[in-house]
């Protein structure tokens, strides 16, 4: 029965602090997560805000900058003066030309560019006066430059008109290099990529990447999330706005793409980030989310491992107390039922040693029971020094009951007088009786006989001193 109970008590203390551990890790880890996904969202947000700023801000300067052209067209159109003259020129020199602009100019219908410096160039093969005439106010695509060979420009032409006629454009210059140069550095300190590609044809327009003049086609991408249906190609294509996760296979890292539609001719604008920098601002709160995470599952171990360790603990100190004599640290008649119980058959070499204190109740009578006490700790230091604590039980007041796994009954005869002389060394009286086991004997008969020594041995002292027995 209380083998039951220890290993009932042992079960629900180890099912309880497993389930505890469990709603622990469980809930610590849910909150990482959610953490995580909410992080995470964060810099999706801060992506999408980037993307968009980006966006007003070059729409800004090119609204800007168109702007002054149609100011400058109006004045020119409105003066009457030759376009070659001296005066045209300080006009167009009212524009502002900054770190995006890098020149302005106009476009006649003989192709020829008339430039604010005087030098005026041929622009056949490069312009169109009627093509752009026919598309009137408009942003170009990539077109080469009339000066430096390989290099691309973007004009934004505006056109000058006098009595309904367009007599020419106005246009001012400007590369892709210098809009990257001037918003790259700005974003994700530096390690952002833009590209701005035209959605009728799919060509970039504007890329730091190496891809100007391809196409959106060509890139290659191993997408693995994306937040819109379809192929991103089709998306921007399309001119739908969201963003991509995937792997650049060539770099060799997971990049994050937010693509939102301009509001500048038809134009889409890309900004990608390396997923290092996209959660470089969160990413010591992920670490130290994760640390926090480890260091609870290593305290939970060893919580675990302590309260395995102090149930046992516990079991073993309920146990030795349940089985235990207070009084003499010997085994209690529990123990000793048990014992008994479990070795019914198989006595074969068990030798029984029975003894009762002798005059224990006239101590107490005239002495006082904490003499008594003294006694039996007396009586039962004697007997567990001769045959060990593990096999000497106290099995009632003045009874202890001894075994030994002994074939020789001499022996065990000479080690139990050794035990009533010590006693009576002491000043006091033991009787003592022992019988062996043979194979046909069950232990309780061994037992039993053992115990009949012992009143025969009672019985004699007692008539030694002219006393009547107890019982």
């Amino acid at each position: 029965m209380w083998r039951k109970a220890q290993e009932r008590f042992r079960t629900r203390s180890l099912v309880a602090t497993i389930v505890l551990i469990i709603i622990m890790l469980v809930a610590s880890t849910v909150y990482v997560l959610y953490v995580r996904s909410y992080t995470r969202e964060q810099s999706y947000a801060k992506l999408q805000n980037t993307t968009e700023e980006t966006i007003k801000a070059l729409e800004y300067e090119f609204r800007a900058d168109r702007s002054m052209l149609r100011m400058v067209a109006s004045i020119i159109a409105e003066s009457d003066d030759s376009l070659h003259s001296l005066s045209v020129t300080e006009y167009m020199n009212i524009y502002d030309v900054n770190s995006l602009i890098s020149d302005v100019a106009i476009l006649t219908p003989e192709n020829k560019v008339i430039r604010v410096s005087g030098m005026d160039l041929a622009a056949d093969g490069v312009l169109d006066f009627e093509d752009i005439r026919e598309k009137g106010e408009h942003i170009s695509t990539l077109q080469p430059d009339l000066e430096v060979a390989g290099v691309y420009d973007l004009r934004s032409f505006v056109p000058i008109r006098r009595n309904d006629e367009t007599i020419a454009f106005i246009y001012s210059t400007t590369t892709p290099e210098d809009i990257i140069n001037a918003w790259i550095p700005d974003m994700y300190d530096g390690h952002a990529t833009i590209s701005v590609v035209d959605r009728q044809t799919g060509n970039f327009l504007i890329d730091n990447m190496g891809r100007k003049n391809g196409n959106i086609d060509d890139v290659e991408l191993d997408i693995r999330e994306m937040s819109v249906d379809g192929e991103l190609q089709d998306a921007i294509r399309n001119g739908r706005s969201g963003y991509v996760r995937g792997w650049d296979a060539e770099n060799r890292t997971t990049v994050y793409l937010c693509f939102l539609p301009m509001n500048i001719e038809d134009w889409e604008l890309i900004i990608g980030v390396p997923e290092t920098d996209v959660y470089a601002s969160v990413r010591p709160m992920n670490s130290a989310l994760y640390m926090l995470l480890f260091v609870e599952a290593i305290i939970m171990v060893v919580y675990f491992l302590y309260i395995v360790h102090i149930t046992t603990g516990s079991l073993q100190g309920m146990e030795r107390r349940a089985n235990m004599d207070a009084l003499t640290g010997l085994q209690n008649r529990n123990r000793y039922e048990y014992f008994c119980q479990h070795l019914q058959q198989g006595t074969d070499g068990i030798a029984c040693i029975y003894f009762d204190v002798n005059g224990l109740h006239e101590v107490n009578n005239t002495r006082g029971h904490l003499a008594g006490d003294e006694m039996l700790k007396t009586v039962a230091e004697a007997i567990s020094r001769e045959f060990g604590e593990n096999n000497t039980y106290r099995i009632g007041g003045d009874e202890f009951v001894a075994f030994r796994y002994e074939r020789n009954e001499e022996l065990v005869r000479n080690d139990m007088n050794k035990v009533t002389a010590e006693v009576l060394e002491r000043g006091y009286h033991v009787a003592a009786g022992m019988a062996m086991a043979t194979p046909d004997k069950k232990l309780i008969t061994v037992i039993k006989t053992a115990e009949e020594e012992m009143y025969a041995d009672k019985a004699k002292y007692y008539e030694s001193i002219g006393k009547e027995m107890r019982g």
